[in-house]
């Protein structure tokens, strides 16, 4: 869908489009009387100075609130007490997911494009042979993928999961808010349900998915208790789980993980996560020399050691164990950081080296 044939709004976003799929865009925001870019983390103007006006970018907005789902009980979605509305928008065959928010009385939007197919080739994103291979063979476990917002966490998701899909006869269930990369079936069977519209919540759609008879789950995001304590019964029970999970390093999430759980259920929680947690990741994007950003990891790989380390509580002992576990793929942030140091931004290297 797009806006209406022939309004400025159709032909803003038009040259928006064509931008996005000519350049390396993470997120486009509407604001006031602007139109940014975030380029290789940097945000750059489209628009000159005076360009355009605060109503016509209100336009914009409004224009793209059409495509929004109806709010429950029907009525307008725009109202005075409007705070945000989150909705997939299609413009001109390409997807984007958008949220549109107030800023002192007026709307603007945040516009993340969305791929048009999971990445091929999980290499080319930096996962090595050695990585991928283990997770293919995983029969069941939960696997983290960590980091800030923005970091590339669903596309190596998605790398692992295309993997699967053409490499093993398994039922792929994911749970997405929104539907991000958009899968076809290959040896596997895939299917995606987008939380809004084709189910609750994700803890209702983790709930759904183990009455559905599936191999593997996917988990867009674990951010609440009820998800993160579903997400660990269905490991119990024989699922492979793969999610997100937003922290800052490893240990970071390890212990953000198990404080999400309801604190009378905190020894039972951490006794099935250090028993059942096979594969922890944590990554950020950083700038590479002449342009374009690189993925470094710090990889956690289930252990002895490893398992011991977290049942007993001494999450900071992790590091450690990354240190010492390269023999089995593991890796701690700074070493990776060193390994890529000859791609990265020497700055971009500088910021983050002991940081």
């Amino acid at each position: 869908m797009n806006p209406d044939p022939g309004s400025q709004e159709q032909q803003r976003f038009r040259v928006i489009v064509d931008f996005v799929r000519h350049q390396e865009v993470s997120d486009i925001s509407l604001l006031q009387n602007q139109i940014t870019a975030r380029l290789d983390g940097r945000v750059t103007h489209l628009a000159e100075e005076g360009a355009l006006t605060c109503e016509e970018v209100q336009a914009m907005i409004r224009a793209l609130l059409a495509q929004a789902p109806a709010p429950p009980g029907g009525g307008p979605l725009v109202t005075g007490s409007l705070t945000a509305a989150d909705f997939t928008a299609v413009l001109y065959g390409k997807r984007f997911r958008v949220n549109v928010a107030r800023s002192r009385r007026a709307l603007f939007a945040s516009l993340r494009p969305l791929p048009d197919a999971p990445p091929e080739d999980p290499h080319r994103l930096g996962l090595s042979a050695a990585l991928v291979e283990r997770f293919l063979s995983l029969p069941h476990g939960l696997v983290l993928v960590t980091g800030p917002t923005g970091s590339g966490k669903t596309t190596t998701i998605a790398a692992l999961l295309e993997v699967l899909n053409r490499k093993r006869e398994v039922k792929i269930i994911t749970i997405e808010d929104p539907v991000e990369f958009e899968f076809q079936c290959r040896r596997a069977e895939v299917i995606q349900r987008e939380v809004g519209s084709d189910v609750e919540s994700y803890a209702a759609g983790l709930k759904e998915a183990l009455r559905q008879n599936p191999d593997v789950i996917m988990l867009g995001e674990i951010r609440d208790a009820d998800t993160a304590v579903t997400a660990l019964q269905a490991v119990e029970t024989g699922h492979l789980v793969i999610s997100c999970l937003h922290a800052q390093s490893v240990v970071e999430a390890v212990s953000r993980y198990l404080l999400l759980g309801p604190a009378e259920r905190a020894a039972e929680m951490r006794y099935v996560l250090a028993r059942s947690l096979r594969i922890a990741m944590n990554q950020r994007l950083l700038r590479k020399r002449g342009g374009g950003r690189l993925a470094v990891r710090e990889i956690l790989i289930h252990a002895p050691k490893v398992e011991a380390v977290i049942m007993r509580g001494n999450e900071d002992e992790l590091r450690d164990q990354m240190l010492s576990g390269r023999d089995l793929g593991m890796v701690d942030f700074q070493t990776a950081l060193r390994q890529c140091q000859p791609q990265l931004d020497p700055q971009e290297f500088a910021l983050h080296r002991n940081g």
